[in-house]
């Protein structure tokens, strides 16, 4: 078996694109959670207006008050569906 020159990993890191190169490395890109958070929450309330919209100009029911924990409870299932 042939033996590894450090010397020559390292050169051959230094070739591969930086992403690559961190992946391997083990260094995770960091990740905008609260970003992520209220984008998600973002399109889930215009998810709710839109489906709200559609039942009025459908069948013509009163839209009822969007509530933060609504919001926050679909957020999550949609955040769970992404993720599984």
């Amino acid at each position: 078996m042939e033996s590894i020159d450090i010397e020559e990993v390292r050169g051959a890191l230094s070739q591969l694109p930086e992403e690559i190169r961190k992946e391997l490395l083990g260094e995770a890109p960091s990740i905008d959670k609260v970003g992520i958070k209220l984008e998600l929450i973002k399109f889930t309330t215009e998810i709710l207006k839109h489906n709200q919209a559609c039942d009025w100009e459908t069948n013509k029911i009163k839209p009822r008050e969007i509530t933060f924990d609504q919001i926050i409870s679909d957020s999550q299932k949609l955040f769970d569906f992404l993720t599984e």
